[in-house]
């Protein structure tokens, strides 16, 4: 029969094993945690594949903008962390990132900041020039600004004006139309493409300012301020000198009566 001894030993054995396979167990199931942390941060720090050859939105610059001034939180959820296409006019060019600015007037204060995949394609941009990038969104900065990034240059998904089928106007009728009633004349014209012929009166650096043919020297607020696709364009107009056009009408400009952007000549 075992002795006193001999029971407590049996029990102390017991207690050790014991409290060894309790150590096993927590080993292992901290073994498992750090498995899954592992996996988690492997998991987390694989770089996204974005899909460039369905961009989840092709649009304009003043889309974008205006998207993301009305209603920010549905904009982020629509855009952000997303490939997206985007039109608009280069605005400036800065040493890492270029501004594409909006053609409306009304959206002056913002532009669609687009930072390339490859800094050396900044060299394609000319301030004035009409360029779709394709990205992905972002965020919008404090100012009110969107970013986009791993952009490249693309016309794939460029959004174009509908020039074949462009609403042929008079100039005069059409500055007529702006200086009564500019409510009234956006509804008519605004965001649609119209052709006209006119006289040219003006030229700066970046576009170029028409006249109606009944103008005279007291009408101070008849001009139509002209933006072309193509900034080479300008070359093929010289002051007092008539063209046709065709552009996208933008409704009042800051300083003109009315604004046409991304504007070739027929």
């Amino acid at each position: 029969m075992a002795n006193e001894a001999e029971v407590q030993m049996a029990v102390d054995q017991a207690l050790k094993d014991q409290k060894k396979k309790k150590k096993k167990k927590k080993l292992i199931i901290f073994g498992v945690i750090i498995a899954i942390i592992i996996i988690a941060v492997a998991i987390g720090s694989k770089p996204k594949d974005y899909d460039f050859d369905n961009p989840v939105a092709q649009v304009t610059v003043d889309t974008i903008l205006n998207d993301f001034n009305n209603d920010t939180a549905t904009a982020s959820e629509k855009y952000s962390d997303q490939v997206i296409a985007v039109t608009g006019q280069v605005g400036s060019i800065q040493d890492s990132y270029a501004c594409i600015r909006s053609y409306d007037d009304d959206n002056w204060l913002y532009n669609v900041n687009v930072y390339m995949e490859n800094n050396e394609d900044l060299k394609n941009f000319k301030v004035g020039d009409t360029i779709t990038i394709e990205g992905v969104c972002d965020k919008t900065t404090i100012f009110g600004d969107v970013d986009v990034r791993k952009c490249i240059i693309t016309d794939k998904f460029a959004v174009v004006p509908d020039y074949d089928n462009a609403e042929k106007v008079n100039i005069d009728d059409f500055v007529k139309a702006y200086k009564d009633n500019q409510v009234s004349a956006d509804g008519k014209y605004k965001g649609k493409t119209v052709e006209f012929t006119a006289k040219v009166t003006y030229v700066a650096d970046e576009y170029v300012v028409v006249q109606p043919s009944n103008a005279d020297v007291f009408d101070w607020d008849c001009d139509v301020q002209i933006c072309f696709e193509d900034m080479d364009d300008l070359k093929k107009v010289s002051e007092g000198n008539k063209f046709t056009i065709i552009g996208e009408c933008y409704g009042k400009a800051d300083v003109y009566t009315s604004k046409i952007c991304r504007a070739i000549i027929k």
